[in-house]
């Protein structure tokens, strides 16, 4: 008998083993896909005809200016491919230089507006790296692109109950008219990244106790008619990976 428990043990020991190293090899899977899928061949494309585009229309300044903002955002890109998480403080680099970089390359401008609660130190708050970017992404992309006009974003980062709240908001199109928008988009450009997105929330959902969740809603004007949508990303504060 007690040589039947030791071997029904080492048993279990082992199948903890493989799931945990099953598990840690799914991560490292998701992470490079989240990588290849934020600098795809799409994006790379758009990025270089917006290096023509600014200098034909913008002059040397503009370009330099585009240019810049590039070479930093795959610089930034292939960092945080090497590490689980992120500060607040450098996300909001991150995501301000991506929308600047959009902003340059489209004929209408993109206008930020970024607030972090005061009882947040940026420095010291983590999210998980390329969570916020494809809820951007989906906001230029499917909402202020196909609307053809100046577009909006809003990004408000909260707490609420020992819980870190990232709200995304737009004033594009709307989720309706974006669905009769994506047939036809998805002939050039297939994204994948939300759904990579929501893997990864699994993932970190299995070291978090299911502390991560996140929902899309349709925002709308008085009369009723589509005014963008609202991305809310809820994660814990103290925010556990497969490092910590």
């Amino acid at each position: 008998m007690l040589f039947y428990f030791f071997l029904s043990l080492e048993s279990k020991l082992l199948k903890e083993r493989k799931e945990r190293k099953d598990r840690n090899l799914e991560v490292s899977n998701l992470e490079a896909k989240a990588y290849r899928a934020q600098m795809n061949p799409h994006f790379i494309f758009n990025a270089h005809n917006g290096m023509q585009s600014a200098m034909v229309l913008g002059g040397e300044k503009e370009f330099n200016k585009y240019i810049t903002s590039f070479s930093k955002l795959i610089r930034d890109t292939t960092e945080m491919s090497r590490v689980d998480r992120i500060s607040i403080a450098d996300e909001i680099k991150y995501i301000t230089n991506y929308i600047r970089l959009q902003s340059l390359r489209l004929e209408n401008q993109i206008t930020l507006h970024l607030t972090v609660a005061a009882e947040i130190n940026k420095d010291e708050v983590f999210m998980p790296c390329m969570m916020l970017q494809p809820i951007v992404e989906n906001s230029i992309v499917h909402g202020i692109i196909p609307k053809k006009a100046d577009g909006f974003i809003s990004i408000d980062i909260s707490t609420s109950a020992g819980t870190l709240l990232v709200i995304v908001e737009d004033d594009g199109i709307g989720r309706k008219a974006a669905e009769k928008e994506k047939e036809r988009y998805q002939k050039t450009h297939k994204s994948f990244a939300t759904q990579i997105m929501r893997d990864r929330i699994d993932i970190f959902n299995y070291y978090n106790k299911d502390q991560l969740s996140f929902t899309i809603d349709d925002l709308y004007d008085k009369d009723g008619s589509a005014a963008g949508t609202k991305a809310t990303l809820s994660l814990p504060l103290d925010l556990k990976t497969r490092h910590r």
